[in-house]
């Protein structure tokens, strides 16, 4: 959309537009939707407690009105989850054009703390998949089966990837995007005959709402650990027709809460007490990297996490990271 109007001059219409765009796009989806319902009930609050402004807002809140906030909500919520509605609270400042609400906020700060040490650690806490638990999956599959094969394909690419869920699954067909998701197209070999190295394009994540992209160097990892050879395998089944690069026989992509199902299934079978899901396997490559002693800049550049000292200054080379599946297997 063009902001200059056809006087020349400023359309300013068009130019709003442009920024709210803008403004929207500067958080992913599902932080959008996360951050929506923390907003409502910071509201709901508020407005019980006469906090609302005469614009109807609560922005700008003070101190006292968030300490209360999350005190009350720790009547029902853990404190991890308080930790998001603070985020949204902050986000719906920054919408409004208010400054950071949280910051120097030191009695808020102890309160949370407070709550943390009240609640303790919940149990529901989320497991690492660790190469042996890795070993456990691979023990109760099939691979002459299609879908067990694309199952465990899926599995060894989460792991050695450091992947998210929502990076290597797919809701359901409709919602499938081929500017967003993996597809057949966004993996690719050194050596088609004898491959030593793996590349994987990441279109979007959660930490990369303007979709930049970024490449996963996964190499050769020991048998039955090897990402590169179970997905060559798998792509011979599956064929290089468009759509979700993981597929069904039936057609279907595997949806995050189908590989946690899945996932939960095999651990019961083996009496693997503990809560896993498909997140598990971004938790567990680190785990192992770090039981292994591999440098931190290259876990995090594995992982795209973001660390201001070492994006300022590490470099991580492709040999260095792909050289990491040999470490996880």
């Amino acid at each position: 959309m063009d902001p200059a109007g056809a006087s020349g001059g400023l359309d300013f219409s068009a130019l709003e537009q442009q920024y709210f765009s803008f403004l929207s796009q500067g958080l992913a989806p599902s932080t959008h939707h996360s951050y929506a319902s923390a907003q409502s009930k910071f509201i709901s609050f508020c407005r019980q407690l006469g906090k609302l402004h005469p614009s109807g807002s609560p922005c700008p809140a003070d101190e006292w009105a968030l300490c209360l906030f999350v005190t009350f909500l720790a009547r029902t919520i853990q404190h991890s989850s308080i930790k998001v509605y603070l985020s949204g609270v902050r986000a719906l400042h920054i919408e409004q054009g208010f400054p950071d609400p949280l910051m120097n906020c030191l009695r808020l700060q102890r309160v949370v703390r407070g709550i943390k040490r009240c609640q303790g650690s919940p149990s529901s806490l989320r497991l690492p998949i660790t190469d042996d638990l890795m070993l456990v999956i691979w023990r109760s599959l099939d691979l002459r089966l299609p879908d067990h094969c694309m199952f465990w394909a899926a599995c060894l690419l989460g792991y050695f990837g450091f992947l998210r869920a929502s990076e290597f699954t797919v809701p359901n067909l409709p919602s499938f995007s081929s500017s967003l998701h993996l597809g057949v197209q966004d993996v690719a070999v050194d050596s088609p005959l004898a491959p030593s190295c793996m590349r994987i394009k990441i279109k979007g994540s959660k930490t990369d709402p303007f979709r930049k992209g970024c490449l996963i160097h996964i190499g050769v990892g020991r048998h039955p650990l090897c990402a590169v050879h179970v997905l060559m395998t798998y792509l011979v089944l599956r064929g290089d027709a468009p759509g979700p690069l993981f597929l069904f026989q039936s057609g279907q992509p595997p949806s995050r809460s189908v590989l946690t199902d899945w996932l939960r299934q095999i651990m019961v079978s083996a009496r693997i007490p503990g809560n896993f899901s498909s997140h598990s396997f971004r938790i567990g490559a680190p785990t192992v990297a770090a039981r292994n002693r591999v440098p931190d800049h290259l876990i995090q550049s594995m992982g795209r996490w973001s660390s201001n000292a070492y994006q300022l200054y590490v470099r991580a080379l492709s040999d260095a990271l792909a050289a990491l599946s040999k470490i996880l297997a």
